[in-house]
């Protein structure tokens, strides 16, 4: 069977690495389609996908296909517009960040009229919307595109992350949809539903990883529930059968830990969610100052990959590690992050996805909900599930959340049980012990077949 692998991004492909790889165990034909200049090192890199290339030179790398168009200004107008009127739909439940998304698409002046009452009134009404959707069927489908499927002849497409700005992942689906070829689209990650836009061209199926997931598609993107299958998070397969890559001694020797001590490790968070995090830090340890030297644990700050981060708040207690962040997209970066996690007594954040590795580690997991942190926090829907699953310690300010520090650092774990369950529901909901890529890559092959996806257990054990 020939299945296409549609990314907006190379370095988007480590999400789905144990998807493709299975696939082609089972003797498949994949092709990797993606733009091909991305670079080969570096947290924004296609690593990943460069490492597959090596280690399996039966999958190919097909460099996506870019729409010219005479008209590409209206198509992107119409998208864009698009995108905004489902950010102020009544049933979005963030509708402040449209413009943060639509900004750098459309000019100040536009945006400033699209935020007057009546004209934001008429966009989200249902009847505009069901416009745009006709308007954007009237846009016809790339004839290289088709021309290349023609040629490649794939049973299905499977695209991600479909909600971004690029348009690629679009038009290859409105190009098979014109040759019958069945597409799957899959949300890359657990914010995107709320945070990014929408699906202009409807695939034939969403996967998403759980049950709160498949709301969001229906509610505010318009899906039919019998188009979403829940698929569970493919991305943290391997975070389930890794080990410690040392011990915990040798691990703090090489963050510049003292061994003797616990230590806490605080997860930075990306600038959109938390641009003050330095600030943070430091109130952080001004508070652990006010506790005994003798038990108070050290703190090991791992910066987020895309953001950078000084050595400013280093001291003999408080270390940066690793010094410029690092993406976990490959076995050997995963490993680093690992062990700190691993070794850890307990994991801060403001919200972060770093939240879900602890949680797969069983490590305690705390916050502090301020003012400074509402943006990211309060302000931003995906930190609802895991306020939700109440398997985090929120503090409401510092002294609090030092206190909390400090009781898990002696033993307690109050939020164990829901710690685990959120693991259970929110990443592998098929079971604790079936991953997710299994079922992603049985569902795949299901559509191809012209079966449902709920029917993957057939494709992938025969």
């Amino acid at each position: 069977m020939k299945i296409a692998i549609v990314l907006s991004q190379g370095k988007h492909y480590f999400y789905y690495d144990r998807v493709v790889r299975l696939l082609h165990s089972k003797g498949h034909e994949v092709h990797v389609v993606c733009p091909a200049d991305f670079s080969e090192d570096g947290n924004k890199s296609g690593r990943a996908l460069l490492q597959l290339l090596r280690e399996v030179p039966g999958v190919k790398l097909q460099d996506a296909i870019t729409t010219k168009r005479s008209n590409s200004y209206w198509v992107g107008l119409l998208r864009n517009l698009r995108d905004y009127a489902i950010f102020v739909r009544p049933e979005h439940p963030t509708p402040h960040i449209a413009p943060a998304w639509i900004g750098k698409e459309l000019s100040a002046k536009m945006l400033r009229r699209l935020e007057y009452p009546l004209i934001r009134s008429f966009i989200r009404s249902r009847a505009v919307r069901a416009l745009f959707a006709w308007l954007e069927s009237r846009i016809a489908p790339d004839e290289h595109i088709v021309q290349w499927l023609n040629e490649f002849q794939p049973q299905v497409i499977f695209a991600s992350p479909y909600v971004f700005r690029e348009d690629f992942e679009v038009e290859y689906t409105k190009a098979a949809h014109s040759l019958n070829i069945p597409v799957i689209a899959a949300l890359l990650s657990w914010d995107n539903l709320t945070s990014k836009g929408t699906y202009h061209v409807k695939p034939d199926q969403l996967f998403v990883w759980n049950q709160s997931l498949v709301a969001e598609a229906i509610q505010i993107h318009d899906f039919e529930p019998k188009q979403v299958f829940v698929s569970g998070a493919a991305v943290y397969d391997p975070w389930f059968d890794l080990s410690p890559s040392t011990d915990r001694a040798s691990f703090c020797a090489r963050a510049g830990l003292d061994p003797a001590k616990p230590f806490v490790l605080y997860l930075c968070s990306s600038k959109s969610i938390s641009d003050r995090e330095t600030d943070l830090i430091r109130m952080l340890m001004v508070q652990l100052e006010t506790v005994d030297e003798a038990s108070r644990p050290a703190l090991l700050v791992r910066p987020h990959p895309f953001k950078e981060m000084g050595d400013e708040l280093e001291n003999d207690w408080v270390k940066i590690f690793p010094k410029g962040g690092q993406r976990p997209d490959t076995d050997e970066a995963r490993a680093g992050y690992y062990d700190s996690l691993y070794h850890s007594a307990a994991v801060i954040g403001v919200n972060t996805t770093g939240f879900l590795e602890a949680a797969i580690l069983d490590k305690p997991c705390l916050t502090v909900v301020t003012p400074m942190t509402s943006a990211g926090q309060e302000m931003r829907a995906h930190f609802k599930h895991l306020m939700d699953a109440e398997y985090i310690e929120a503090a409401k300010d510092f002294p609090q959340l030092v206190g909390q520090i400090m009781q898990i650092v002696s033993g307690a774990d109050p939020r164990r049980e829901n710690r685990r369950k959120f693991v259970r529901d929110f990443i592998r909901p098929h079971g604790l012990d079936v991953p997710a890529s299994e079922v992603i890559s049985g569902a795949i092959l299901a559509v191809a077949r012209g079966r449902q996806p709920s029917e993957w257990k057939k494709e992938i054990h025969e």
